[in-house]
């Protein structure tokens, strides 16, 4: 078994295996719950696309959605990513997602406990947290793609020898593909001015759209707007960001106007944030406000919240600094009590906006941790 287990005893093993046992349980339940259920993977999309139509397009004409969830408001990427799907009928695509799905939410823990030294132990209770918490449920019931873009948003703030520096830049980029949580990025290392990494993370999504452009006989300019039309036609609220929030309160009407003031305002708060944290040489730090800023400023479903592992982790490894604290009762909170405490409370506009008010703060006092720790 695991070299540290055999050091611990008697009572520690034991309560290792229960908990053990328990993070096995919700996690097969999770599967069969996934199984039965998966809507959200692009399936349709991406065989629309494959057949040499321009989805976007198509949808948008025909609200033709299958199961009603698979609507393919995505970077042009994600659709020739997603090419092996094409081969598979809907039952066996279910099947492959899930493989996906659970070899990301294994390796997401793992790799960022590696790569910032955290030790074994606390590493398998990250672990069991991850897998038991509700957002990685909730993204293996609905067939999500929250883990594969978290995956690839956190890459280049690994220590990863094995893979050559540039790869791992340029399959970062994937992350580009869902524009509500890469858009971070893009933002981040224009603001280091890492111009030539800004580069390496745009390439696949030039030859997404150049791709789909010519697959589809698609005009470039109207290729580039189609998946922008989504944006501006759906209003795209949760209630607990601050773009669905401008959307309820102020900017009611669906028009250009009105998204590109929401988006300049959501780009100024994200940049100020940004700038913040831009001379930190901790990268757990940076990749904790990278993953959270997304989820404070764009809308997101829960199974998005997955990008607080990064918050947990940190907090966990400094857990004698008092903001350690409130990362982790704040990332334990969200992976377990949120749904019920929403469910109990039962009005939206309340609770939503409460817990905006409350990231905003948070990310407010952790950002100034953070700077603070340039200077000691």
């Amino acid at each position: 078994m695991f070299p540290f287990f055999s050091q611990l005893d008697i009572k520690k093993k034991f309560i290792f295996l229960l908990l053990s046992s328990l993070v096995f349980g919700f996690f097969i339940q999770s599967i069969f719950k996934g199984l039965n259920n998966s809507c959200d993977i692009l399936w349709q999309p991406t065989n629309i696309f494959w057949s040499g139509i321009n989805h976007y397009e198509y949808q948008l004409r025909t609200r033709d959605i299958f199961l009603g969830c698979q609507k393919g408001q995505y970077g042009h990427f994600m659709f020739i990513l997603f090419y092996p799907l094409t081969f598979l009928e809907w039952e066996q695509v279910k099947i492959f997602w899930m493989i996906v799905n659970i070899i990301l939410a294994m390796s997401i823990p793992i790799l960022i406990c590696r790569s910032f030294n955290i030790p074994t132990i606390a590493s398998f209770l990250i672990l069991g947290i991850f897998l038991t918490s509700h957002p990685t449920r909730m993204t293996f019931n609905l067939g999500q793609n929250s883990l594969m873009i978290f995956f690839f948003l956190m890459l280049p703030f690994l220590t990863l020898k094995s893979i050559n520096k540039n790869a791992i830049l340029i399959l970062s980029g994937i992350s580009y593909v869902k524009y509500s949580t890469g858009y971070i990025l893009f933002l981040n290392l224009f603001i280091e001015k890492k111009y030539k990494n800004l580069f390496l993370t745009t390439i696949l999504t030039i030859f997404g759209w150049l791709f789909y452009s010519y697959y589809t006989e698609t005009n470039l300019i109207e290729s580039f707007i189609d998946p922008l039309k989504f944006i501006i036609i759906d209003k795209m609220i949760r209630t607990g960001d601050l773009y669905s929030i401008l959307n309820i309160y102020l900017l009611k009407d669906t028009n250009l106007l009105n998204k590109i003031i929401q988006l300049s305002v959501i780009i100024f708060f994200n940049v100020y944030f940004l700038y913040q944290i831009k001379d930190t040489r901790d990268n757990l730090a940076k990749l904790a406000v990278i993953c959270i800023l997304p989820l404070i400023f764009m809308p997101h479903g829960n199974y998005d919240y997955v990008l607080l592992l990064p918050i947990l982790i940190y907090g966990i490894k400094n857990f004698e600094l008092k903001i350690s604290k409130y990362c982790v009762y704040l990332a334990l909170y969200y992976f377990y009590l949120h749904r019920i405490v929403k469910h109990k409370i039962d009005n939206d506009i309340i609770y939503q906006n409460l817990m905006f008010i409350v990231f905003f703060i948070f990310i407010i006092f952790f950002c100034n941790h953070v700077k603070k720790l340039n200077h000691e």
